[in-house]
Formats: C-alpha cells, structure tokens, sequence
C-alpha cells in the first residue's frame, strides 16, 4: 500500500500586537490565514493513477465559500478559488477575504457562520473538454484512445473532491479550524496484468499490446456532490509497464483509465491481447467476474469512479486461465475465464469419440505446414479413458497459421490404437494411418459455421482436431470349397502358399499411400492353414504371382493371381489399400474353379473418428 503524504498550507500565524497605538482596532482588523489540508485519501484507502502522492507540478484547485446554518446557506459573492502549487498557494489566503467586515459579531464572523470546500479539481496536467464553470463545479472532460504513450494515462486521469462538512469560523489562535479537501480519482481503472504460462518463450510479451472495448470517453463531471453524465464509448490502447518475471514466467502489466460508468455485463468484451508471439486473446466478462467485482459495480452494473479493475490473466497457448482482483485502490477478488481468440475459432465439431477405443490405445501425431516435408513426430497421444492426453503437450504455435494433422498406429488384440513410430511396414500387421476428417466446425455463437475438407489443412482453435483412422494394408481372406459329388476332394489339412509377392514398404505420413520395396518373397505366405486372415502390403500383382493349394494327401492346384475375376469378371490384377479381397476357390478332382469379392473393409472396433483434445 502506498504511504499517503498530506501536503498543507502555511499555518503561521500572523500577530500584530504593537507598542503603541489603539490595540483594539488591531485586534479588530487582524486577518487569520487559512488552512487547507489537501489528501490523496478521503475517507477510502485510494492511491492515484501514476504514483501515490502529489508531484510537485500539481495544480490543486480548491473552490472555497462563505456558508451558514450548517452549510445550508451560502453566497457565491464570498467565494474563491484557491490554486494550490507544490502544496502552497499561489497567493496568501485568509477566513476574512470571504466576508465583507471584519468586525467581531459581524459577517463571517457571526456564530454559526464559517467556510468549506465546495469542490476541488486536479486536473494532472490535462485540459477539460468543456471550461470548468466555477459557480456550479461542473466541466467536461475526455479520456484518450490511445494512453500506450507514457504520461498520457496520467493527463487523462482527472482528480475531483466533492463538497465538505462546514468549518466554523473561531478566533482562537490555536483552534481556527482547517478545511480538508480530500482529492479521489474521478475516473476508473483497469490494470490487466498478462502471465505468459506454458508454451511460450522468455521474451513471449515483447511486442504485446491490449485494448480495452467498450470505454466511455466523454463525461460531464459534477465535483460538488461527485456524480457524472457519460456520452459515447471507445476503444482504448493500454500503457504497457516494463516487462518482468512472475513465478519464472514472463509477465506485463497495462494500464488505462475511462470515465466511469463502464458497462460491466457477463458476456460483454473487456479486451483483445495482441500478438503474445503471434497468438491473440479475448478476455470476456463472466458472471464469476461480475460477482466478484460487485463492490465495484453500482446498480445499474456500470464502474464506479476510484475503482481500480485488474486482472491477473495467465495465458497458454491453447487456453486462457483468468483470476481477477480490484487493487491498488479499493481491493476485491475474482476469477473468471477467458479463452485464446483464434479467426475461426471452432468451439464444436459434429464428429465423436469412436466408443470402441479402448483405454491405454495410443498413436503418434504429426503437425506439419509442408505435406512435402512432414518432418517428425510432434507427439505421442494416448487415451485416458475419456480422452486423448499429449506427451508431449503441443500448441498452435500462433492464431493464424493453418497445420495439417497425419496420425500413424497399429490395431492389436488388446488395444484399439497402439502408436507406431516408424514409416517401415511390414506385411501381417494391421497399420491405421489417420487425416483429419471432413467435419463441420462451430464457433462459440453457435450460430456460424465452417466446412472442412479430409486431409485439409486446419485453423487453430480451441476445440477439437477430429482425427479419422484408416487401413492402410490390404486385407486378403482364402475360402477353400469342393462339390459334394463324385468329385469332391478332401480339404482337411490343406495349405495355402501365395509366392512372389512385396511383403515390406513404406507409408507416406502425408498421403497414407504404401509403396511396396525390397524385393519379392518366393513364398509370401507358405503353406499356411491360417489363411483366412492375411494382412498384405498393397501392391500390384504380377503374372508369377501364384496361389498354390497343398492337399493332405499331397494333391498340388496352382492359379495365377493376376487372373482371379471378381463378380463383374474383371481381373483382380493388384491390392488397394483398405480393401478386403475374398477369394473363394472351389476344388474338385481335376477341376478347379476361383472367384474374388472385393469389398471395403469392414471398420474393427476403433476404426473411424477420433478426437484429440488440444486443450
């Protein structure tokens, strides 16, 4: 708390007791110089706007006035104003220079008459909008849009002290009285206090601004009994304060001053945060706030002039935390919540959580700008059970530029998900390659919309990044048949062997594509008994490709792949990524016959929309 300084006019008195001459008309004639006891305080603990005393260039304009019956009576013919400069006035002030006699019983000097301070100004080096009119204690006064300059804060913050309690005139050297003029901020305060949190760098505020919506920027003040008319709003840019550290954090605090009368209502925008490397914020009143700041709110839910309104707001980089407190003149606590400003910002998507993932599924994420160069992996996200968790954690890295999200992981008998961490693929294993999916995006109104293509690069936002899982391998099932004639052959036992096939490759993260390498195994599958559920790199399938069936009891049938037909008699002459390929071979003695049912995959639990939480 800042140490209040009272400054105080020269309380000397004057004597003129001489040798000779008459003493009574001395007496009778003396005049009594006047105290003034001009504060920064009043009857509230209040400090000012720059600095929490008077400075030695300020200009204290007293309006003093001759009253009676308690103050009820008054005559603006025994006023004056008094300037005060550097504690001092510009010119010697008495009781009698507001009374027309000095004469004992007389005037002022009648019981029950004295002086008060009708109202007093300080004006802190700013100019009013409309001349002060010294009868009535009424002026007009701007506040600026642009107070980031610094000492524009101060001109605008104008000081006023309203009307005071009646001092009684009493010759008594030594219990003349003192008026009090105690000077408060006629303007409220905001203080915004940015915390840089996780994500950002040390220098992560450097080049940040705030502006405050919704200012009032012209009032008609009324000293005397402290009330004020407000006219039109504005915006209003924030003196910033020299960077420091809180907590080992980067931290900043801004400042600015308004008329009062500040609509403060839930929902209504106090501020935009500019550029906190190159992410924006908005900070909007929420109930919590307003309730907190009820003594800081009249009636009608506007500011109130003395009040200072700070925030403390802490910042990530995909989430705002906000706790609010009024300080540094009169103190009131109070937490609310913000949330990072992103163009576009989709609150809501219309894709959901696959209920089938299990917890502990995993896969690894990339975040790229350059489908060309995907780079490496940004994070490892595994599901708690209720959603996916980042480790590391990762943020937009700014408001404005778009990522492109490509997910890579594995289908296991325990997990739905199980992350892969390399671009090798090997044939058997049931790869899942994920883009995000076309979805429709929501903002915080509910009202607007956004439409997303699969694959397209993104906006950052608070809400989801919807993930779509695919299969990236080629799903190849074997079903063996034989007539139930004559000709029928015995299938117990048998084997199937498919030769010369790509059992390796390599997935682009960009595309999902798998591209076959290595060179082709003489046996891919050999005489396998379980050949009804192959998982197969995708690939085109050559004229030695062969399928060959081993019965039991040594009978041998062998078919070119590449001339399988599917059911529109086409030949099935290469594996897709994501397609499941029946083929049916029906066996008789010394006949054999094959048809292929292409089809897509059936999705496996987990398959199809996840949903990665970035907040």
């Amino acid at each position: 708390m800042t140490v209040k300084k009272y400054i105080a006019l020269s309380v000397s008195a004057l004597l003129l007791i001489g040798c000779s001459g008459d003493v009574t008309d001395i007496m009778q004639q003396e005049k009594l110089p006047l105290t003034l006891q001009p504060t920064l305080s009043g009857s509230r603990v209040i400090t000012r706007a720059v600095g929490g005393e008077f400075e030695a260039d300020d200009v204290l304009l007293c309006y003093v006035r001759h009253v009676s019956d308690g103050g009820a009576q008054y005559n603006n013919v025994h006023a004056k104003m008094v300037t005060l400069v550097n504690g001092l006035p510009k010119e010697s002030v008495y009781w009698d220079d507001f009374s027309n006699s000095a004469s004992e019983g007389t005037d002022l000097r009648t019981a029950g008459h004295g002086l008060h301070t009708f109202y007093g100004y300080c004006y802190n080096g700013g100019t009013p909008d409309m001349p002060l009119a010294e009868a009535t204690g009424v002026l007009g006064w701007n506040t600026q849009a642009d107070q980031s300059v610094q000492g524009v804060m101060k001109k605008c913050d104008l000081l006023w002290s309203a009307s005071q309690t009646m001092v009684e005139y009493n010759h008594a050297r030594d219990d003349h009285g003192t008026l009090a003029v105690p000077f408060t901020h006629a303007m409220s305060k905001f203080t915004i206090v940015l915390v840089a949190d996780e994500g950002f760098s040390a220098g992560a505020l450097d080049n940040t601004s705030v502006t405050l919506s919704g200012m009032n920027v012209n009032g008609i003040f009324t000293a005397p009994d402290a009330t004020v008319d407000v006219n039109g709003t504005t915006t209003v840019k924030m003196y910033a304060g020299e960077p420091s550290v809180s907590a080992g954090n980067p931290s900043r605090a801004y400042e600015a001053v308004s008329v009062p009368k500040v609509a403060l209502a839930s929902g209504n925008l106090l501020a935009t945060v500019k550029d906190v490397e190159g992410n924006d914020y908005r900070v909007v009143l929420s109930d919590d706030m307003i309730a907190g700041w009820a003594v800081g709110i009249d009636d009608d839910g506007k500011s109130k002039s003395g009040y200072n309104y700070k925030l403390t707001v802490t910042l990530s980089k995909q989430a705002v935390n906000i706790v609010a407190t009024l300080a540094d003149w009169t103190d009131v606590s109070a937490s609310g919540i913000g949330e990072i400003n992103f163009t576009a910002d989709v609150k809501t998507i219309d894709k959901s959580n696959d209920a089938g993932i299990t917890n502990g599924s995993s896969f690894s994420l990339w975040m790229t700008q350059d489908l060309d160069n995907v780079g490496t992996i940004a994070t490892t996200a595994a599901f708690d059970g209720s959603g996916f968790v980042n480790t590391p954690a990762i943020y937009w890295p700014n408001g404005t530029d778009s990522y492109y999200f490509r997910a890579l992981a594995q289908k296991t008998d325990l997990k739905t998900l199980d992350a892969v961490t390399s671009t090798a693929v090997f044939q058997g294993t049931d790869l899942l390659w994920a883009t995000t999916a076309a979805h429709t995006g929501t903002e915080a109104d509910g009202v607007t919309t956004h439409d997303y293509a699969v694959g397209a690069a993104i906006n950052p936002r608070t809400g989801y990044v919807p993930l779509s899982f695919s299969h990236v391998m080629s799903y190849v099932a074997i079903k063996l048949e034989t007539g139930s004639d004559a000709s029928a052959v015995d299938l117990d036992g048998a084997k199937v062997t498919l030769t010369n096939l790509y059992t390796e490759g390599t997935v682009d993260i960009a595309t999902g594509t798998v591209t076959s390498k290595g060179d082709k195994a003489a046996k891919a599958v050999d005489e396998s008994t379980s050949f009804s559920k192959l998982f197969m790199i995708p690939q085109q399938i050559g004229d030695d490709a062969r399928m060959i069936v081993k019965l039991a009891d040594g009978t041998t049938y062998s078919l070119r792949l590449d001339q399988c037909t599917d059911s529109s008699d086409a030949a099935v002459t290469g594996w897709e990524r994501g397609n499941c390929y029946t083929y049916t071979i029906s066996l008789k003695k010394e006949k054999i016959g094959f048809r292929v049912l292409v089809q897509d995959w059936t999705e496996n639990t987990g398959s199809g929309n996840a949903m990665l939480d970035w907040d």
